[in-house]
């Protein structure tokens, strides 16, 4: 019998799911859709992924999912605005589904920390999963053999430079009423990713934000709020040297579109991670690429990985879920990889926006040169 899904939200990282389920060959089918609003606009896409008006809900404004929307649902996959996430997880776990929660748990410690309250009181780590995509891309999941690799040969991270800019998006446009606001966690917590890059890939057992400077990188898309942030962070683990930190930027609405990360080896050697969108992956083969390069910048190795997309993973770790398997990362890593967000939020208060043009521009240079 099919697994089936009942998807809350039904904007970009809805279709980012669906990519994975259309690949299953019929065993996950998407059986219902919650969104804002009401069908009228929706109508034509439900038809298109064929379902009716009669699989549509209506999420009403700071109200619970409606309880006839759980009939008949196997699991719940919650990527609607992320200030909804803790109570709809919640609910969803307290109806007895797998419960697939998108980017966070909650949008302030409080709120994360009660649903991992939870999920440990109720015994619920095998049904509620939390999806941070970058986990599953295939550089991601490639580097903790790669370190095991190049660290003995190349020494320890002493430092690392993550960028993460994207440039103008329709569905960064529509959805920017909400998305850089902090009651839906803002850019930092919409980047989280090289949080995850850096705690699951690196092998970083902690991660101590040091340092933040909030910038309006495109006034277009909002200047009351950060749209972009450098963060320092202080970094350890068994692949990090004393002393070792990352630069992390992130930026929406950047002229150029960059994600990279780079490690530098204590011997001066270093790895660059050259990431690709979402797009890209799910409509090609491409899973990114890697270059090693020397302390004098020769290239001494590269390439190219293969494998399944990340929409592919998330639809097989479904899958498993449903079987009964532990799958995803445990409460303690989620914890780990959100720390810095609270910290963030706690130093934000004490930071100004800076808007001056060469300031800003100083900001994107860094970025772009991958400067720890």
């Amino acid at each position: 019998m099919a697994i089936r899904i009942g998807a809350v939200g039904f904007g970009h990282w809805f279709n980012r799911l669906y990519v994975g389920i259309e690949k299953t060959n019929g065993r996950i089918v998407l059986a219902k859709v919650l969104g804002v609003g009401g069908i009228e606009n929706k109508i034509e896409r439900m038809r298109a992924i064929g379902l009716g008006e009669e699989h549509y809900y209506r999420l009403e404004p700071r109200k619970p999912i409606p309880d006839e929307f759980f009939d008949g649902i196997d699991v719940v996959h919650i990527s609607d605005p992320n200030e909804y996430h803790a109570e709809q997880t919640k609910q969803s776990l307290a109806k007895g589904k797998i419960t697939i929660t998108e980017k966070t748990w909650g949008v302030t410690k409080r709120e994360f920390d009660d649903v991992v309250s939870y999920i440990e009181d109720n015994g619920m780590q095998k049904k509620a999963y939390l999806h941070l995509h970058y986990l599953k891309k295939t550089l991601t999941k490639n580097l903790p053999n790669m370190l095991d690799e190049y660290v003995p040969r190349y020494g320890k991270i002493k430092d690392v430079a993550a960028t993460f800019f994207e440039s103008v998006t329709a569905d960064d446009i529509k959805r920017k009423g909400w998305l850089f606001s902090s009651q839906s966690g803002g850019l930092f917590m919409d980047w989280i990713h090289p949080y995850e890059i850096i705690s699951a890939g690196a092998g970083a057992s902690g991660m101590r934000l040091a340092d933040v400077r909030l910038y309006i990188v495109n006034p277009d898309y909002d200047a009351d709020n950060p749209t972009g942030i450098e963060a320092r962070v202080a970094l350890s683990g068994r692949n990090f040297s004393p002393g070792a930190s990352a630069a992390i930027r992130v930026a929406k609405g950047a002229k150029t579109l960059k994600k990279a990360v780079r490690l530098n080896f204590e011997s001066g050697a270093y790895l660059v991670l050259n990431y690709i969108g979402a797009e890209i992956e799910f409509t090609s083969k491409s899973r990114g690429s890697w270059q090693l390069f020397s302390s004098e910048n020769k290239m001494i190795d590269s390439g190219e990985p293969t494998g399944p997309n990340a929409s592919e993973l998330l639809a097989a770790d479904i899958i498993r879920l449903h079987s009964g398997e532990a799958v995803g990362i445990g409460i303690s890593e989620a914890k780990r990889i959100y720390a810095p967000q609270w910290e963030y939020q706690e130093m934000a208060k004490e930071r100004s926006l800076i808007s001056d043009a060469a300031q800003v521009e100083l900001f994107c240079d860094a970025a772009l040169r991958l400067e720890a």
